[in-house]
């Protein structure tokens, strides 16, 4: 009897046992096979429990992966690690440090609108800025005259992998009544490291906040924003057919290549229209130092000669600081002369504290010959020209209104004049609309002073 009952007992504990192990089997089953979706996009569908920790582990690398490929592609520089606080200074008079702008003009800088579209993200972004107002100007007074214009860029990029994606973005602009694609192209990340980008892009390599040191668009000089009316627009035209690639090593090291075609149609002689650049960097504590140069296309309308150049950037100043010099040297092929000569350097710092104060200094010296080896003239750059550039900015609260209080100043001893250009600008008079007014005065060989006010649209979506 005793025998029996430990028998059926025994019975018993296996039933349940059996019944409880089939449950946790199909139950298990059942739980992973769910599916599991991150924000990146990547999906685990019916996961066996064995893979389940493997799988969520990836799943958080390729997302640590993304937020760092967005955080390299959000920045370019330090001093632009606040953006509505250390670009003050930039939006008050209209402009934008050069940088390494591979990301500045093409990556979106407001917040971001998340599409999921068949499990692969799509971001959108876009910047309005329309301006209604007129010049005043009392000498020459002939050319007074009302001010209109429409700016709006709109963006998107394309995500399918954590290490691909696709930029693109469209221009509307007026009264330039230009409209067209931009930018487009894409950027895909091997190894984690190296990048390979190509497309339709506008590049700048440089350093400047006002004078122009972007060897991939070599100018003699550029003056920016004296007014409104001379105050630079992006065009479709900018951007040219790119290829580039960027090789990291050592951690603190990298190498960059570039090519581009510099004509916006189908030449017969497609190969005369390609240009080819080189970069090496290298970085330590708050320094950064880097060898370039380039060799313009042969059929490049201002001729130069390749040139050869390096650059230093340090933020020793701090957060929201920089200071550059950068030297470029133009060789005759034929005659390994050197050809002409630039030289720059610069210093910009913003404080927040105890006020909102941004300076900035740039002085730059052009030499060139006066003829080539060859006999033709270079033109503008023949002889030598010095030019100076500064800008001060001072902002503050007034009756709960953000006050911007400016300065620009230019001045070229070659030709001999200079501008000043006082402003002031009142943000949030309503929401997204400024008041700007200014005061522009040239001196020297080119007199005219008058008197500008603007309502400015400015709305990043």
């Amino acid at each position: 009897m005793k025998k029996s009952f430990e028998r059926s007992i025994i019975r018993r504990v296996f039933a349940l046992a059996f019944f409880f192990s089939a449950f946790l089997a199909f139950g298990s089953q059942g739980l992973f096979a769910q599916t599991y979706v991150t924000n990146n996009g990547i999906i685990m569908e019916r996961v066996a429990d064995e893979d389940v920790q493997q799988a969520e582990r990836l799943n958080e690398e390729a997302e640590i992966e993304d937020k760092e490929k967005r955080k390299r592609l959000a920045e370019i520089s330090e001093e632009e690690e606040d953006v509505e606080e250390s670009d003050d200074i930039d939006e008050l008079f209209g402009d934008e440090a050069e940088g390494d702008t591979d990301q500045a003009v093409s990556t979106p800088t407001t917040e971001i609108v998340k599409v999921d579209v068949k499990n692969k993200p799509v971001e959108f972004s876009g910047e309005l800025n329309a301006e209604l107002g007129g010049y005043v100007w009392f000498q020459p007074w002939e050319k007074t005259k009302p001010l209109a214009s429409f700016n709006n860029i709109l963006k998107f990029i394309g995500r399918p992998r954590s290490d691909f994606y696709v930029y693109g973005s469209f221009l509307t602009q007026f009264p330039q009544m230009d409209f067209g694609v931009y930018e487009l192209y894409f950027d895909y990340t091997l190894f984690g490291a190296a990048d390979i980008s190509a497309g339709k892009r506008d590049i700048s390599w440089g350093l400047s906040r006002m004078l122009t040191t972007n060897i991939i668009d070599e100018k003699c000089s550029v003056i920016t924003s004296e007014d409104a009316a001379n105050r630079p627009k992006r065009k479709t035209t900018d951007s040219k057919f790119t290829l580039i690639a960027t090789v990291p090593f050592l951690s603190y090291c990298s190498i960059k290549g570039l090519a581009q075609y510099e004509s916006n149609s189908v030449e017969d002689a497609m190969a005369d229209y390609v240009s080819v650049a080189g970069k090496f960097e290298v970085s330590f504590g708050k320094f950064s130092a880097s060898v370039l140069g380039k060799r313009w296309a042969k059929a490049d309308a201002n001729g130069y000669d390749p040139c050869i150049g390096g650059e230093i950037i340090s933020t020793i100043l701090g957060q929201n600081s920089n200071m550059f010099v950068q030297g470029l040297a133009h060789f005759s092929p034929s005659s390994n002369a050197l050809t002409r000569a630039k030289w720059t350097t610069g210093i910009y710092k913003y404080f927040e504290n105890p006020v909102m104060l941004g300076l900035s200094f740039e002085y730059q010296g052009i030499w060139g010959l006066e003829e080539r080896s060859d006999g033709s003239s270079i033109g503008q750059f023949k002889g030598v020209q010095h030019l100076f550039a500064a800008e001060i900015g001072w902002s503050r609260f007034i009756f709960t209104k953000k006050w911007t209080f400016g300065c620009k100043w230019f001045h070229d001893t070659r030709n001999d004049y200079g501008t000043v250009f006082p402003v002031i600008v009142i943000e949030e008079i309503l929401p997204h609309l400024d008041f700007k007014t200014s005061a522009p005065i040239y001196y020297g060989s080119q007199k005219k002073y008058g008197f500008v006010f603007e309502l400015v649209l400015n709305l990043k979506y």
